[in-house]
Formats: C-alpha cells, structure tokens, sequence
C-alpha cells in the first residue's frame, strides 16, 4: 500500500527520472546511506534496491567522518488520487457440466502527502571529503556484496521528505459469483439413469485501510553509484549514464564473460548494463 502510494506520486514528479520510489516505511534513508543496487537479469526487467542500514562512513578507513553539507528546499505539495476497476466472465460448456464464473473488482488509493521538502547534497563538497579516502574492503557488507554477482554500491544524494502528517488511504472491494453445473446419464443401460447437479454461489470481499504517514518520512530518493577499485580507492559516478562496480582482475573477467585470457597484470572495472 505505501509501496503503491510512492510508486504512482513517482510516476507523477520525476518518470524516467533518477528518483527511486521507498518500498517499505521500515527503511532509513537519510543522506549517504548506503544502497545495494541489483542489476536485473534481463532487459526488461527493472533494477532492485535494498536499503543495508549502514552509511559510507561506516566502511570507511580512518577516523574522520565525511559530514555531508546538505541543501533543503520546499519542493511541491501533492494529493492524488487513483483508482481501477477491473470485470471478467468465463463461460465453459463441457460434455457433462457447465460453468460461468464472474468476477469484480474495484481499487481505490488516495495519497495525502501534502507540502512536500528536498534534501540534496552538496556534491561538489563531497568530492572534496571523498579524495584520497580508502573503504575497509575487509568489512563484512563490502566482502559480501563484493562476492555477489550484479551488485553495486550507492549512496543517497538526494530524498523528498513529508513535512506534516499525512496518509494513504486504500478501498478495495471484490465480488465473485459462480454457477455450475453436472450432468451423468447411461443412455445405453436398461434402466436410464440421470444425475444432475447444480450450484451456485458467490464471494464478496470489502477492505478500507488508512496508513498515517508521520512527518520526515522519506518517500523517493536518488543514488551516486560508486565504483570501487580493489585496493579500496573510489570514484563517484557522477554522469547518469555511468554505473559503478568492483574492479576485478582479468582472470575473472574471463569466468565471467568467457573472454579470452588477459595478462594477469592487466585489471578491469566490471559493470553490467
């Protein structure tokens, strides 16, 4: 349901844009959270984005942490509402039984956000913070998303935040009617013997859920991809055609693509587009 609610109020600010709708009110997303990015398997499918509860700080070498300067802006007031209504019959004749099936069903979700903020980082600050700054490539999330294959690391540059309490309201009604029929006869017996039988029935279904939303909720966010060198060097995919990674040697390289063998010496950044 809140998952639907951000989905359509991005759909309606920024489609094909670079926001990413939150899927789950139980995510954090503050800036420089850190985002696993899957890469899907196939073209048409769309990327996956798992919040990991850890910032970049946290797998940072040293002891200073970057403090992102971080700009607010208001950025639009937004009530929407959506609905659908979906109707299906089904007729089937059989030799010996007949059934129709009929089926209803009506959605209904209003999203009252409200006036909404925008929190950005200063990126050219950042770039500053991040020079000459090495991760721990020894740390448990970067081992194990460094093993998996297809995953990238982001982090939050940019969010739209509530400002007041707000909600999402859903209705959804369901109607289902069903009627069918069996029929047994012995034609060729002594005895004819008929059997019939019928039935009739019908499943009607009525929810209406309202979800308060508190204020600061976070309902879409941007990313700044890193691509990660072995030795734990970064850069900030800064262009939105560019995609980040972990630089591998040519040896998996070629597990991986199956190319031919590159000189061991010889290092390449992996990216799957």
């Amino acid at each position: 349901m809140f998952a639907a609610a951000t989905r359509n109020f991005v759909q309606e600010v920024d489609r094909g844009g670079s926001l990413i709708p939150m899927s789950s009110l139980n995510d954090t997303m503050a800036p420089l959270t850190l985002v696993v990015k899957r890469r899907p398997l196939w073209i048409w499918q769309k990327p996956k984005y798992t919040a990991t509860g850890f910032n970049l700080n946290d797998i940072l070498t040293g002891d200073t942490p970057i403090n992102p300067a971080i700009i607010e802006t208001d950025f639009i007031k937004f009530d929407g509402k959506y609905g659908d209504n979906i109707q299906g019959n089904i007729d089937a004749k059989f030799i010996h039984s007949n059934v129709s099936l009929e089926g209803k069903e009506s959605c209904k979700l209003q999203s009252s956000f409200g006036s909404l903020k925008k929190e950005e980082v200063n990126v050219q600050k950042l770039l500053r913070d991040c020079k000459d700054r090495v991760l721990d490539m020894s740390h448990s999330l970067v081992q194990q998303a460094k093993d998996k294959h297809k995953r990238t690391f982001g982090i939050v540059k940019e969010r739209v935040l509530t400002t007041q309490p707000s909600s999402v309201i859903a209705e959804v009604q369901q109607g289902a009617e069903y009627e069918g029929g069996l029929f047994l006869c012995k034609p060729k017996s002594p005895n004819v013997t008929v059997l019939s039988l019928k039935e009739n029935g019908s499943l009607n279904k009525d929810s209406n859920v309202t979800m308060e939303i508190p204020i600061h909720t976070t309902l879409a966010y941007a990313l700044i991809e890193l691509e990660i060198k072995k030795d734990g060097r970064y850069e900030l995919c800064l262009m939105s055609d560019s995609a980040g990674g972990f630089e591998v040697d040519s040896c998996a390289v070629e597990e991986l693509v199956g190319e031919s063998a590159a000189p061991e010496s010889a290092l390449k950044t992996i990216t799957f587009e």
